[in-house]
């Protein structure tokens, strides 16, 4: 039975240990920033300019502004002088980030609804009930797009990485932490 233990204990831990070096989530979180405030900006410059559906451009605004909250929200570390104090400021903001991500699912969703139903608007005729600018509708159309694509890059990923793990049974963990 010890063996069984000790077999998988690298793995998981791992597994707990965070394996992104700061660079990279500092590269990620100015991205991420940047996408944020290009879709504030859009959403707002074209804000009335898609009759079909009015809600795009609100759509990209709100959902910039969550993103550059959550990047602040991420930035912000809960430190404190007293140890009962900083668990409670570690907490609530973990509680804090769960609501606006599950927020940020949901208007995530409700984006989807909004662009994919009318695909494609019209982009010439703005007095047509089927307009929507074409600089509106394609940023929404392609950074949604671009978003699912990340998210099954990450699952394939994911699950090579979680194949290799398995297929090397925890080995090449051994011999990098001896």
């Amino acid at each position: 039975m010890e063996s069984e233990r000790s077999f998988y204990t690298p793995l998981l831990q791992t597994i707990e240990e965070p394996t992104v070096s700061p660079a990279a989530t500092g590269c990620m979180k100015v991205l991420s920033s940047l996408l944020a405030i290009a879709s504030i900006t859009i959403g707002t410059i074209y804000l009335d300019s898609c009759t079909i559906q009015y809600l795009i451009p609100i759509y990209l605004i709100v959902s910039g502004c969550f993103t550059l909250f959550f990047v602040m929200l991420s930035l912000a570390s809960c430190s404190s002088n007293d140890e009962d104090s900083r668990e409670s400021a570690c907490k609530s903001d973990l509680v804090l980030k769960g609501v606006v991500s599950i927020f940020s699912v949901i208007w995530f969703i409700c984006g989807n609804v909004w662009i994919y139903t009318i695909y494609p608007p019209d982009y010439n005729n703005n007095t047509s009930f089927s307009y929507c600018d074409k600089t509106v509708y394609l940023f929404a159309f392609w950074t949604t797009t671009v978003i699912y694509i990340l998210m099954g890059v990450t699952l394939v990923l994911g699950f090579c990485a979680l194949l290799c793990a398995c297929a090397l049974g925890g080995s090449f963990l051994l011999s990098r932490r001896t």
